[in-house]
Parts: structure tokens; sequence; C-alpha cells
């Protein structure tokens, strides 16, 4: 009976460490990320809105943490709205064609605290864009904030948010995207840097 007490009371003491799915579209619609192309003649500045996706986010142990962030490409803008047009167009970005930016979770690793509730890490994904799929890996913060979910507002349900924060550049010819383009108008690098906020209601 001794040995039950203890196991049973083992089991309260640990924490559930089941992963929380977190839906990384955002209710309240804050979540973005911001683009700079710098060139000799025309240095760009843009953002996107759309973001999506889904992360299994796993408190106790983040470097078990899987899922995807998606982009609609539809929603990218780039200085005016004529350069804007042309960028989603065919012979650039392509949204027709191609209407999501997708980072796939493939591995997390180096996970360090930064804090009560957050985590920095490495991480190494599939990145897709354009139709082209490459292996990348990029830094990026997670802060886990358990029950804010209903204080934040935008949902009446109570639960957890969970905030994705990266910065990382890319090459855009090596996704053939306007490879007809000199990179002297519109750079050759890309950085992006992404903030997005995901909700797991209860």
């Amino acid at each position: 009976m001794k040995a039950v007490a203890l196991l049973a009371l083992a089991v309260v003491a640990v924490p559930n460490s089941a992963p929380i799915s977190f839906d990384m579209k955002d209710p309240k619609g804050v979540s973005g990320m911001s683009i700079k192309i710098d060139s000799k003649l025309e240095p760009v500045r843009g953002q996107a809105v759309g973001v999506s996706g889904n992360i299994a986010f796993d408190v106790a142990n983040p470097e078990k943490s899987t899922g995807k962030i998606v982009v609609d490409s539809s929603t990218i803008r780039v200085g005016s709205q004529a350069l804007t047009d042309a960028a989603l167009g065919e012979w650039c970005l392509d949204v027709k064609k191609y209407p999501t930016v997708e980072f796939a979770i493939k591995k997390v690793e180096n996970v360090k605290s930064a804090g009560e509730g957050s985590w920095t890490a490495d991480v190494t994904g599939d990145f897709t864009l354009h139709g082209v799929t490459k292996e990348m890996k990029v830094s990026a913060t997670a802060t886990h904030l358990p029950g804010m979910l209903k204080p934040r507002g935008g949902m009446p349900k109570d639960g957890d948010l969970l905030r994705i924060q990266s910065t990382f550049k890319f090459k855009r010819l090596d996704f053939g995207v306007a490879k007809d383009l000199s990179t002297d108008v519109i750079g050759n690098e890309i950085e992006i840097d992404l903030n997005t906020i995901g909700v797991a209601p209860k």
C-alpha cells in the first residue's frame, strides 16, 4: 500500500508533459512578419499578415515540439501598391500558383532558457517558397503564456498563448524568385522578421 501511495504521489507531482496544440492563426490578427530587401537601386521594406499553421509545443521538453508556420502569400505587401502588384505577379512570387510560404519543423536543438516560460533554440526545418523547398536552420524564441488567452482579449475562452519570434535570411534566387531581375534593382538577400502568436483554448 505504501508503494502504491508513493507512486500516486509521484504521478500527481510530475506536471503533464503532453504537447499543447497551438493554432497559429491569431484571432486578433496581430501576427505577422516584416520583410527587408536591400539593393543599390531599390531598398524594399514590406510585411505579411496572413500567418497560420499549428505548433505542438512541449513545455516540459521544448526540443520535442513539432509543427508548421504558414504565411498566405497574397497578404505580402512591399512598398507601393504598384510594386506589390508586381511582386505578387507571375514573374515574381506567382501567388496564384504558389499561395503559401511555409516552414515545417524537423528538429529543435540547443534549447536554452530565456527567462520564465521562454526558450531560445536552433530550429531546422523545410522552408518552402515559390514551389521550392530547402532545409534551413534558424534561431527562434518561444514564449509560453499559460492562462493568458482570455485576459488578452479577442476570445471569450480560457487558454494559453504561444509567442514565436525568429529573424532569418535567405537568397531569393535560390528559390527562383524573379530570377531574371538584376540584384542591383532588387537585392538577392531577403531578411524576414517573424513575430507570431498562437492560441490554445481550453
